[in-house]
């Protein structure tokens, strides 16, 4: 013990204290008990004590002892020390010599130019996650303890490349992402998935030491991949690497490498001396590589240089020139091979990805194009920088990679997205022109994040896969071509759908379903601009249809652009109601005749044969919920606004007074704070209407009827309720709960209770529903 308080003391005096923790100064580890403290204390007082030494030196060392024992003693401020580190240690580090240098780090972070470790945004964090292991830092610039882990976590980051994916999420800048998403309630927290977005991830809780996040990776790394010790040489046809001995190359390393060559390379070792000395008569040679009768000794020990030695031995990629390149895509237009993948080369390029690829797909052919030799290819292919990727498809189709993908992702996906195409300006050129026909675009300014709309994109060209009329296509622009991205997309990428000459721009949410429903909405919808001659001819009172028109009038900008997509939607929904009819008048596009009494956007409704027509301002009116519900209350007045009395006269009247030939009512719950409520009420009204008054229609506003909607037990908005009546068939009223969904999912639910209750209250339904309304019969 005496020789340990020597040590300790030795070491206080040959320090600087301020660069050391407060463990450190106490001679004790982070897990010491507070007693240990208090003992390390004592014992360090006795020698440093400022009444036994008028040294200023050795007295501002006790001063740094006190202030260490005072903190790590008291449990509470031990805890924030060990989360924020000591007051002192944070103003020393941080004293920032310029506001500049301040925001530099606020808004890049403490990995910002690192090679290894990936920058992550909340916009960008789930697309990073994918197959393989990853461990995310979440993190403050501002934060010591943060500050001290950062050059373990890039040295974690650079020795694990290629088999961890490290990330790192500033969370001083992306704070709501932290807080509201991902719950993070201090820093740094470091979280590990081992199965990527496939499964739930682990807090890591050990020690912010390369060392100690190192077996913490060794350990899900051996569960992986086992070196298995031999005592006789393999006999296989596999390419197969044998170690001569583990005393040669560190335990870690070898592990790191089996699990980078697994399922491509057998990994050995070989303790007994005669078994080495059959491999190789080099007392240099640290592995021996064999495959099919090639033998090569390995000397290095380095990890790279010895991942290097051994890709390089492995079996060639087929290389493709252009004249093999365009035999393999002429063959892929005629569909008679399976799609080609193409690695993009350059000298002291990574092969190792491009077998492992191989590997993970043997179902597909894989071709390499060394872009030293045949630059000119290369640029052709928008390649221009190797290493990279692409992918050429069964039908011609060639889509290219774009950093930062994930290879194993972008392939898979690339595969089976055989409508989508990577475009050269040129190519956008000629379809903004109208001269290639239907194209839904993805347009990226350069420079541009767009990572997150790739997947959902993608997805969405799938369902076109076997449309010849619908093609999509990626243009991400360089700085040589950005003008031609610019044209249409100034500020942010953008989705067009370009019908020939007529464009239209996607201002939704980019995500799958939507973007679907968007592009059959649009070709759906391609005769929905009216002439002023059909709008004329529907002013007719000797109408047979009910029309709702849109007048939009010149010079309206953006604002009209926005009316244009929500009157879409409005079209798109009421494509059930075979009687309605749904046009738009714009005005920017005619400017003369009855366009120029047009100054503000205006809808109307124009009942069937009748003289009179409803008009609103779409100025407040703007979106298509709204615009649904102002419009069904003309199309249909059946819906009866219902409140206590009412709602106990005629819905639930029925269980005292019963009188027979009533019908059931379908009670819509909702209020008006309620976004939702608006958004489903068009479905409900329109099933209303397909049931052509098989039941009775009713909503109530929770928000003024609060007693009633308590009183039937009404707890979220909306809510739907079938209200069935005593009859001959059952003896007591029900109520049936039903789920608030789209206007057919509601018909299914309800039917068969109407079957059950009364067969014959459906005897009208046949021919009332439809699954489609045309727009061009003027």
């Amino acid at each position: 013990m005496l020789k340990l308080v020597f040590i300790v003391i030795v070491l206080i005096e040959a320090v600087n204290l301020t660069d050391v923790s407060y463990y450190e100064i106490l001679g004790i580890t982070k897990q010491a008990s507070t007693q240990e403290i208090k003992q390390a204390y004592k014992k360090l007082v006795v020698k440093f004590h400022p009444d036994k030494n008028p040294n200023e030196a050795k007295q501002e060392k006790f001063l740094k002892i006190t202030e260490a024992y005072e903190t790590l003693k008291d449990p509470e401020k031990r805890r924030n020390y060990d989360l924020y580190g000591s007051y002192t240690t944070y103003s020393r580090k941080y004293d920032y010599k310029s506001q500049s240098e301040y925001d530099n780090l606020y808004y890049k972070g403490l990995y910002h130019n690192d090679p290894f470790v990936n920058t992550l945004s909340g916009s960008s964090f789930y697309n990073y996650l994918n197959e393989g292991f990853h461990f995310i830092n979440f993190y403050s610039p501002f934060c010591p303890p943060c500050q001290n882990i950062a050059d373990h976590w890039k040295k974690l980051a650079e020795i694990y490349k290629g088999i961890v994916k490290v990330g790192a999420v500033n969370c001083k800048y992306h704070n709501s992402f932290c807080y509201n998403s991902m719950r993070i309630g201090s820093y740094p927290t470091l979280l590990f998935y081992p199965n990527g977005k496939n499964g739930n991830y682990l807090y890591y809780r050990g020690d912010r030491t390369f060392e100690a996040l190192d077996d913490f990776v060794m350990t899900y790394l051996n569960s992986h991949v086992h070196v298995p010790t031999v005592s006789q040489l393999r006999n296989t046809d596999r390419p197969i690497a044998y170690v001569l001995g583990t005393n040669r190359i560190d335990r870690s390393a070898l592990t790191r490498i089996a699990y980078r060559l697994n399922g491509l390379v057998a990994i050995a070792i070989v303790e007994d001396e005669s078994l080495r000395d059959k491999l190789s008569e080099s007392d240099y040679t640290t592995i021996v590589f064999k495959y099919k009768g090639f033998i090569k000794d390995i000397e290095s020990t380095n990890e790279e240089d010895v991942l290097k030695d051994i890709v390089a031995a492995l079996p060639k990629i087929e290389l493709i020139d252009p004249e093999k390149l365009k035999n393999i895509r002429n063959k892929l237009r005629r569909g008679e091979q399976t799609p080609w993948v193409l690695y993009f080369s350059t000298k002291g390029s990574d092969r190792l990805v491009l077998h492992q690829m191989r590997m993970s797909f043997p179902n597909l052919n894989f071709g390499e194009i060394d872009c030293d030799k045949w630059a000119e290819l290369c640029s052709s292919l928008h390649v221009e920088a190797a290493p990279a990727w692409a992918v050429l498809k069964r039908g011609g189709a060639y889509q290219r990679a774009y950093a930062p993908a994930d290879a194993r992702t972008f392939v898979r996906t690339a595969a089976a997205a055989l409508s989508l195409h990577t475009l050269s300006a040129s190519d956008l050129n000629k379809i903004l022109e109208g001269d290639v026909g239907v194209w839904v675009l993805l347009v990226v300014p350069h420079g541009m994040p767009w990572d997150h709309m790739a997947g959902p994109f993608a997805q969405t060209s799938m369902h076109f896969n076997n449309d010849e009329n619908v093609s999509f296509g990626i243009m991400i622009c360089t700085a040589s071509t950005d003008q031609h991205c610019r044209g249409v997309a100034p500020e942010k990428p953008v989705v067009l759908l370009q019908n020939f000459t007529r464009r239209h721009t996607y201002r939704g949410e980019l995500n799958e379903r939507e973007l679907l429903e968007y592009i059959n909405m649009l070709r759906d919808s391609e005769d929905l601009e009216l002439t002023e001659k059909q709008v004329l001819e529907i002013s007719d009172p000797s109408r047979e249809h009910a029309w709702l028109v849109a007048y939009l009038p010149a010079h309206c900008g953006a604002f009209c652009d926005d009316l244009a997509h929500h009157w879409m939607i409005v079209a798109s929904k009421l494509r059930p109601l075979t009687f309605v009819r749904v046009g738009m008048l714009q005005c920017a596009k005619i400017k003369s005749g009855f366009c120029t009494n047009i100054r503000s956007a205006t809808a109307r409704l124009y009942p069937i044969a009748s003289g009179q027509h409803y008009s609103v301002s779409l100025q407040h009116l703007s979106q298509a919920p709204y615009i649904l519900e102002w419009a069904l209350q003309f199309i249909d007045d059946s819906v009866v606004k219902l409140n206590w009395k009412l709602f106990a006269k005629t819905v639930i009247a029925e269980e005292l007074n019963p009188t027979s030939g009533n019908k059931p009512w379908l009670v819509y719950f909702h209020s008006p704070r309620c976004y939702r409520c608006y958004e489903m009420y068009a479905d409900f009204a329109i099933a209303g209407i397909l049931l052509n008054n098989a039941v009775q229609l009713g909503k109530v506003n929770c928000l003024n009827e609060r007693g009633l909607c308590q009183h039937e037990h009404i707890t979220s908005y909306p809510s739907l309720k079938l209200y069935l009546g005593r009859n001959s068939r059952q003896r007591f009223s029900s109520v049936v709960t039903l789920q608030v969904r789209d206007h057919k999912s509601i018909l299914e639910e309800i039917e068969p209770h109407l079957r059950r209750y009364d067969a014959s209250l459906l005897a009208t339904r046949d021919g009332a529903a439809s699954n489609s309304i045309r727009h061009d019969e003027f």
